[in-house]
């Protein structure tokens, strides 16, 4: 009986990602070769490995050096373009959904409660860059796991490794595994303290012997110290230009739709939802894990029984997603409302499981709570049943949107012809050469293109404005040790003398600052810099791209432009 189904349970996840697959491999919805400008900001630093660069010692690393090596390891060994990065990515989100899926089966005993689990992520539709955010703890929460069935060194070490390699993809991926081993260790009651702290000491000596050979790397190249300054640094400005928000549940940023104000009561109702999506998928993600602790302290064995210490594995995760609530939603909540989403969907899947257990089964409760079983149980479900109306209501339009897309309804053909027809439109878009007689091209674009036909190949560009596609598109890598300069970032005297002696090594016939209050902002917080700028380059010209990003190019004084290109009327020099 095990047997079948695990082999049900393979054959399910194995659907799970295939599904998911071809859904966002159908559907990109990247403006740049298939990617958005977004994913270019881990990407361009990445990327800058190829032209000899090393985080730390050339550029600046934002806390994130495994991302950019892999980011280059992608482009080495799947070839040079955004088509490689886009499967990557595509196949990393999908795999952590299969994974999310087995998870939350595993957590509720029910097949069918861990796909409602794993369609809800999918349906949140992670963004591709940020497949660390739900890779990184689909390993994390089966180690957990397993640590709590059979406390020991081996779970530890592989613990250690998952922390370590969090870590070194993002500084806080680190942190939020370490802080979930901890709470772990509390909740084992019964480790004696001289154990649980055996343990710590052995998880937190394996950790920091993984990450030794990176800490002596940046301890030769600027040391530890300033390194973390400058990371705490720029995560504390990051916080403060996306602030957390609370957005109000009936706030209807795009107005009331019509069918909000019409119709059945019921269809209101989840038009009301819809229409400030947002808001309720960001109180729901709050709320649940705290209402999965609730029902936990009235379910024996976590509703459970025979998983080892269930208790505890629940219990974690929910502190895992309060941890991850706590550190990844603020602004913009669309792009971050999936980054949580393995404890999300592990836990919905528990609680369709565990209420179900508890409406039915007297033995399911805590020793204690009988007595109060009814307006409990009565309580549970009426929340639960809150819950699940929301979750549905924001999922099922979704979730039936995306099977249109894949087009598995119509059979296997539709989704490999739809998935070729993306590769080809992709590698297409790649090449800049197909942009040239489009009308209807993004600004930005004919922006690579006049830095790829008026700079050489091997120059490095200095680039203050926030355009990270730019230089990728124009096969460039980026000058002074920053893909972007923006103003509150990397200020202090030492700081701009290092971004001057890398511009002062590297040839960069060619500047984009901002215009305007901007570009006067830029002056005042890097006054060295703009000496620097003002002394070697000259303005060759301004221009709004998209009607939002204003750019003055800078050539340096040494340049003798030969021509003009068309399509900016700016000066060449090849």
């Amino acid at each position: 009986m095990k047997t079948v189904r695990a082999v049900v349970l393979a054959a399910m996840a194995a659907a799970v990602f295939l599904f998911s697959w071809f859904l966002r491999f159908s559907d990109p919805n990247g403006s740049f070769a298939g990617l958005t400008d977004d994913h270019f900001f881990y990407l361009v630093r990445g990327w800058q490995i190829l032209y000899g660069d090393l985080p730390v010692r050339d550029f600046v690393d934002h806390g994130a050096p495994l991302y950019y090596y892999v980011a280059a390891a992608v482009q080495l060994l799947f070839g040079r373009g955004t088509l490689s990065e886009l499967a990557f990515s595509v196949t990393a989100v999908s795999l952590a959904a299969a994974l999310t899926f087995w998870l939350a089966a595993r957590a509720s005993g029910s097949l069918l409660a861990g796909l409602a689990g794993a369609a809800v992520q999918i349906a949140l539709t992670p963004r591709f860059y940020n497949y660390p955010k739900i890779l990184v703890y689909t390993a994390a929460v089966p180690l957990l796991w397993w640590f709590a069935d059979r406390p020991g060194r081996k779970p530890l070490f592989w613990l250690a490794v998952t922390t370590a390699v969090g870590g070194l993809l993002r500084l806080d991926h680190g942190a939020f595994v370490g802080a979930s081993v901890a709470l772990l260790l509390l909740m084992l009651s019964h480790l004696s303290w001289r154990q649980r702290a055996g343990y710590a000491l052995f998880y937190a000596a394996v950790t920091i012997a993984l990450l030794s050979p990176y800490l002596i790397f940046i301890q030769v190249y600027g040391g530890v110290d300033s390194y973390m300054e400058q990371a705490m640094s720029w995560a504390a400005r990051e916080r403060e230009r996306t602030p957390i928000v609370w957005p109000g549940l009936f706030d209807y940023p795009d107005g009331m739709s019509d069918a909000a104000r019409e119709g059945e009561p019921l269809a209101r109702t989840v038009a009301v939802l819809r229409d400030n999506a947002e808001a309720w998928w960001y109180y729901v993600e709050i709320a649940l894990p705290a209402f999965a602790l609730g029902v936990l302290a009235l379910a024996r064995d976590a509703g459970r029984p025979g998983w080892g210490p269930a208790t505890a594995k629940i219990a974690v995760v929910a502190a895992l997603g309060l941890i991850l609530d706590a550190g990844f939603l603020r602004s913009p909540l669309s792009a971050r409302l999936a980054d949580p989403s393995v404890p999300f969907a592990i836990l919905i899947a528990w609680l369709l499981a565990v209420l179900l257990r508890l409406a039915w089964r007297r033995d399911a409760w805590r020793a204690g709570v009988e007595r109060w079983r009814a307006p409990l149980t009565a309580a549970a479900l009426l929340t639960g049943a809150a819950f699940a109306f929301v979750i549905t209501g924001l999922s099922a339009a979704t979730i039936a949107r995306q099977v249109a897309i894949v087009g598995v309804l119509e059979g296997v053909r539709v989704p490999l012809r739809q998935a070729a027809h993306v590769a080809d439109t992709v590698r297409q878009d790649w090449e800049l050469k197909t942009w040239e007689a489009r009308e209807n091209r993004p600004e930005l674009i004919t922006l690579a293109m006049y830095l790829n036909a008026c700079t050489p190949p091997n120059a490095r560009i200095f680039v203050q404005p926030y355009v990270p596609a730019v230089l990728p598109m124009a096969r460039r890598g980026f000058a002074g040790g920053h893909a972007d300069l923006r103003p509150g970032f990397f200020t202090t005297e030492s700081a701009q003398r290092l971004t001057i002696e890398r511009l002062q090594r590297q040839d960069v016939p060619a500047a984009l600052l901002e215009t305007g209050q901007s570009l006067e902002n830029f002056r005042r917080s890097f006054p060295l810099i703009t000496a620097y700028l003002d002394e070697n380059y000259s303005v060759a010209g301004t221009h709004v791209f998209d009607e939002r990003f204003g750019i003055t190019l800078l050539l340096h004084k040494r340049v003798r432009p030969t021509h003009s290109f068309a399509d900016l009327s700016w000066p060449c020099a090849s």
